[in-house]
């Protein structure tokens, strides 16, 4: 309801970057409190209330300050900046902010194939993810360091995870297109559960085992990438939330089943842990294959909805061009084009409006 869609993966990709800078800023912090002598407290016990003192402050900030659409947005001072920020966003197809609920989309949202596949895909990856964020400390401390060491060895893997979200999120906007690199994203972590498995953890190996557990650290790059993916197929308001909704709750699930894949009798190999995320690597590029192989289906038959109503069968999607793109292909638009994105603010969802074009 802010960018167009070709900015979109950019931003969500900025702002899920910023667990890089966690992981890497909180193991120096982690490593100093963890030094805190109390007699009250032990030391996980005073990090998880300095950062969740840090997150409570700063929710309410969030709160105060950002607004829900550019309708709401106190910076935009005029009616004229409103509708400008507005129009911009019609190519998006996908509508504004809206404040009514329509069980219409929530009974479609339910019905569309399209959202099992989004919460496919982000329960296959969040498995991994609940598994790796509770357990990689321990899978370095196998590799034979102490407590302390290995909480500063979390900071190249922050690092990593900083560089692959944001560089994945900029070759995607580039490319205009997400499934590749959601299945290229997917093949370093295969590599690196291949040679936690296989090589001998000792001393001797060290530098090895680091290499593939860093190499691991690149998955995070993948959920900001399903997520916009996601949104950016998904249009009309209600429908919209309710998507994300039960992507968030396919997130939660897999970060709870994670975990209980690694039991710390498997020490220091990890087997069964690692090896299930292996294979759900492997199922997240099927669930991709089958994903692109959905919305090409999808666009056909929009295109053969457009050409029924006498608008043009094959349209140029401007909602992922740039802004000079826009200004040079903005001009080759015929007639019948014009009629499309006429039902772009009419908060419609994306299979009953024949504007709407998929992205792969």
């Amino acid at each position: 309801m802010w960018y167009r869609r070709s900015e979109q993966t950019n931003r969500n990709a900025a702002w899920y970057s910023m667990l890089g800078v966690v992981n890497m800023l909180g193991s120096l912090l982690s490593y100093g409190l963890a030094h805190i002598q109390s007699s009250v407290l032990r030391p996980y016990q005073i990090i998880f209330l300095f950062c969740g003192a840090l997150t409570v402050v700063f929710s309410i900030l969030i709160f105060l300050i950002l607004p829900d659409s550019p309708i709401d947005a106190k910076f935009l001072k005029t009616d004229h900046d409103k509708l400008i920020a507005i129009e911009r966003l019609r190519m998006n197809q996908m509508g504004i902010s809206s404040r009514a609920w329509k069980w219409s989309h929530v009974r479609e949202a339910f019905l569309d194939p399209k959202t099992y596949l989004w919460f496919s895909m982000i329960t296959a990856i969040a498995i991994p993810s609940g598994g790796i964020s509770t357990f990689g400390p321990l899978i370095v401390e196998s590799f034979g360091f102490d407590s302390f060491t290995t909480i500063l060895f979390n900071i190249p893997f922050g690092a990593v995870q900083f560089v692959a979200t944001l560089g994945s999120a900029y070759l995607a906007t580039v490319w205009k297109v997400k499934s590749v690199l959601l299945i290229m994203l997917c093949l370093p972590p295969i590599a690196g559960c291949v040679m936690l498995l296989a090589v001998e953890h000792d001393k001797a190996h060290r530098g090895v085992l680091l290499a593939g557990y860093y190499i691991i650290s690149v998955y995070p790059a993948i959920s900001p990438l399903i997520y916009s993916w996601s949104a950016q197929n998904t249009a009309g308001d209600t429908k919209r939330k309710v998507t994300t909704g039960i992507l968030f709750v396919g997130q939660s699930v897999g970060n709870v089943v994670g975990p209980h894949l690694y039991q710390p009798s498997e020490a220091p190999r990890y087997t069964r842990g690692l090896t299930s995320n292996l294979a759900l690597f492997v199922v997240l590029i099927a669930l991709v294959c089958v994903g692109v192989f959905s919305v090409r289906i999808l666009n056909l038959r929009h295109a053969r909805r457009r050409a029924q109503m006498g608008k043009a069968e094959k349209v140029l999607d401007l909602s992922m061009e740039g802004q000079k793109e826009v200004r040079d292909k903005g001009q080759v638009l015929n007639e019948s084009e014009a009629f499309v994105g006429d039902k772009a603010f009419d908060d419609i969802t994306d299979l009953k409006n024949e504007d709407f074009i998929y992205i792969y």
